[in-house]
């Protein structure tokens, strides 16, 4: 069933109740996670806001292939870094879903777990319950999986996790590469082996989209005690003696209006504007916020920092054998996918590797993904049949953070992710190019290629750092800005969500991470949600 017979936008930009029991700020993938566990209990009455619309969720945008077309306009919050010093001062596109799903609704749809030297990584960090062996159960509980239930998978739960359908030549020929250069072969990055070269799993179903909507918010969709609310703009919590008593938000007709909270708030605005929002509401470094004008409610300092993301490099090569996607398509593709849901429409990225550049890593540290597709400078896909090699950083040691650039919340936050500011960075992702390279020339791809790069032009270590300076971006992950844990300096605490010194305030979103994960941020955000839903139950008075 449509998206649109079910969640009609105009259904869900009606007047705002005057309270709640559970107010969720953020409707994207946390968030309707959260929404759905929590109207579970009828007795508790849940209020999602959510700032965008359900324009993601169109019939036209479920379509796999077509999904670059997504990541600007209505969709996207079109977020851009600061000047990154180490990337030639140039300001870095770091768009973040807006609408009802958030990234889930316009993301690439790869669902990868992580590698379990992530979530141990977490534990030993301070983030006490949330190792390995503590989180692998619960991503066997979100997925209904085409692997099945196994000891790696699970069937029967809300997301639909499926192999990629129609593989074309070109990701074949790459996974053949690797495998000829000595990448060991791995048929599922979510099993047993969790590194190698293979096929990657994604969020669809039958050749469709399949995000957090799908799995979350339209089976809750009836329940009298859930109330969605769409282009509503939080502004800020409101707090009495560091206790949450409400929120500040702009209706959909323009109105301030205030909603009182009768048991607590979650925040699941992502990692740039869960701390931006707790700012506005006076929760974070305070020095910061009185530079605003912002008055102090509580001195937080650890609030916006610890900022992490994915850095990419991406190398374009001729496609001379094999099917790349734009640029390839015929008549026959389109009516492939119109009636059948098949054919190069019904997927996007199809194939990737995981390696580590040292054997003393304890997990991969690199990522190569194939997509089939090309773009120059200026976002535009290039003419010709191209393919793009993006080389992504998996355990970046650059910090960055987020700041306010304004008190006033329609002012988009200052983004400092400080890309490549530790040299070891950098290193990696030059180790990652010349690993990119050397797969291209293995006779797999080379029959597929030709062998010869389009860009980079040249491959000395000068002319890689300074392509590196003019090309590194972003893969679109930022994480950890509330980091969570059981230590004082922890925004969040890591046995039950909740914000340090404020009652009744809780985070359960990208931001809590303490390291960014080896892999696609989608599945860790479902996971945290799932599990912070419960902990968050099991702290409230009334939770059954």
């Amino acid at each position: 069933m449509l998206h649109n017979e079910m969640l009609r936008a105009e259904t869900m930009s009606g007047d705002l109740p005057d309270e709640a029991d559970v107010v969720i700020i953020g409707g994207g993938a946390a968030g309707c996670v959260l929404a759905a566990r929590m109207s579970e209990d009828p007795r508790c009455r849940v209020l999602l806001l959510e700032a965008g619309s359900t324009t993601g969720l169109e019939q036209t945008a479920r379509v796999p292939g077509e999904t670059m077309r997504l990541w600007a306009g209505p969709t996207s919050w079109g977020d851009t870094t600061t000047a990154q010093s180490f990337l030639g001062g140039r300001r870095i596109a770091l768009p973040q879903g807006r609408g009802l799903g958030g990234g889930s609704s316009m993301n690439g749809m790869a669902w990868f777990h992580g590698h379990p030297a992530d979530y141990d990584g977490w534990n030993s960090q301070g983030a006490v319950g949330w190792a390995w062996k503590d989180v692998q159960p619960v991503f066997r509980a979100i997925e209904n999986s085409e692997w099945g239930d196994t000891d790696w998978h699970g069937s029967g739960g809300p997301m639909h996790v499926a192999r990629g359908r129609d593989v074309s030549a070109l990701p074949l020929s790459f996974v053949a590469g690797g495998v000829e250069l000595g990448i060991p072969l791995t048929e599922d990055f979510n099993g047993e082996r969790r590194e190698g070269i293979g096929l990657i799993q994604s969020t669809t179903n039958d050749g469709e989209r399949h995000s957090v909507v799908d799995g979350y918010i339209l089976p809750a969709a009836d329940r009298s005690n859930l109330t969605i609310r769409l282009k509503t703009l939080v502004t800020s919590v409101i707090t009495e003696a560091r206790r949450v008593v409400g929120v500040q938000c702009v209706s959909p007709q323009g109105r301030v209006q205030r909603i009182a909270v009768r048991g607590s708030v979650i925040l699941t605005a992502g990692a740039l504007r869960t701390p931006q929002l707790l700012m506005l509401s006076g929760i974070g470094p305070a020095q910061h916020l009185r530079e605003h004008g912002v008055t102090v409610v509580h001195d937080l300092p650890a609030v916006g920092t610890n900022l992490q993301d994915h850095p990419m490099v991406a190398s374009t090569w001729p496609v001379i054998d094999g099917s790349p996607l734009w640029n390839g398509m015929t008549e026959a593709d389109v009516r492939a996918y119109r009636l059948l849901r098949r054919g190069l429409l019904a997927s996007f990225t199809q194939a990737s590797a995981k390696v580590r550049t040292s054997e003393a890593l304890p997990g991969p540290n690199i990522q190569l993904t194939l997509a089939l597709i090309a773009v120059d400078s200026a976002g535009q896909v290039l003419s010709d049949p191209t393919a793009t090699c993006a080389v992504c950083l998996l355990t970046p040691a650059s910090r960055g953070e987020v700041r306010l650039a304004s008190a006033d919340p329609d002012v988009a936050p200052l983004v400092d992710p400080g890309y490549l500011r530790v040299r070891a960075d950098r290193n990696q992702l030059l180790d990652g190019l010349k690993l990119a390279r050397r797969m291209f020339r293995t006779p797999a791809l080379e029959a597929a290629t030709g062998g010869t790069p389009l860009a980079p032009a040249e491959w000395d270590d000068d002319a890689l750092a300074r392509w590196i300076d003019d090309n590194a971006r972003s893969e679109w992950h930022p994480v950890g800005t509330c980091r969570m844990g059981t230590d004082p300096a922890a925004v969040v605490d890591s046995n039950s969500m909740a914000v340090n010194g404020i009652q009744r305030l809780y985070i359960a979103d990208a931001s809590v991470m303490p390291t960014i994960p080896r892999a696609n941020t989608l599945a860790p955000t479902i996971m945290i949600a799932e599990r912070a839903a419960q902990l968050i139950r099991d702290s409230l008075p009334s939770a059954p």
